[in-house]
């Protein structure tokens, strides 16, 4: 059973990695692109990623630290218990104020929001963008965290005895998927998903990663947009 979940999900992702983005459920009656794109990664993350989960019989990773990952943690110096709420509260607060200040810095000189990358395709284009952009945002930190920290990393890890390999792998595989916004941005995914594969082992819980993906694409798909499109219509005004 696991070497055919491995090799399903094996050549899965390298499918989605040949076409470079998700596959669209365009016959999907929503207008809206970012609700589109938001019920897209869930059917094809989201989903896939439960059922494999339940096949290799690891669903209760979304809770507790699978055991193919504790060596990894205590190397790394993450073991679940490690890293404190307070840890990651103050890491958010101080990371989305520090972007909020760049945002309206760059509004003031009539400059779009920083983006690590070039994240134009799915950055909201007006007012009406930003609820169905909350959406994704919301789906985008589950249903990523869901394959990527746990699904694709757990099977490879399985599989090979080896949590490392299975952390390099998905991590891997989360940045290539992020190349639409250059080499800058697939770097900078790779960093990001390191850390949030830090954050899920030192917390030895997936939601905190799930919760910390989620905020920040609300930053970067939301608030700062929205920040940023206020600040310049006071200035045209």
């Amino acid at each position: 059973m696991l070497a055919t979940i491995l090799v399903l999900t094996l050549a899965y992702q390298i499918a989605l990695l040949q076409r470079g983005r998700m596959f669209v459920w365009a016959r999907v009656g929503l207008e809206a692109r970012h609700l589109r794109w938001a019920l897209t990664l869930w059917i094809g993350y989201g989903l896939v990623a439960l059922a494999g989960l339940a096949a290799v019989q690891r669903l209760s990773g979304i809770w507790r630290l699978p055991t193919e990952f504790w060596a990894l943690a205590v190397v790394a110096e993450v073991p679940p218990g490690s890293i404190g709420a307070d840890t990651v509260a103050i890491g958010l607060v101080g990371g989305s104020l520090l972007g909020l200040l760049l945002t309206w810095w760059r509004a003031r000189r009539g400059r779009a929001p920083w983006t690590a990358g070039d994240a134009r395709a799915v950055m909201p284009t007006s007012d009406a963008d930003l609820w169905p952009a909350a959406v994704l945002a919301l789906s985008a930190g589950t249903a990523e965290e869901l394959f990527y920290r746990l699904h694709l990393p757990v099977v490879v890890a399985m599989a090979s005895g080896s949590g490392l390999a299975g952390v390099i792998v998905a991590n891997s595989a989360f940045a290539a998927m992020h190349r639409y916004q250059g080499w800058i941005g697939v770097a900078a995914t790779f960093v990001g998903g390191a850390l949030l594969s830090a954050l899920y082992m030192g917390t030895g819980a997936l939601w905190v990663p799930m919760a910390v993906h989620v905020l920040v694409d609300l930053n970067a798909l939301v608030l700062r947009p929205a920040l940023s499109a206020r600040v310049r219509r006071r200035l045209s005004s």
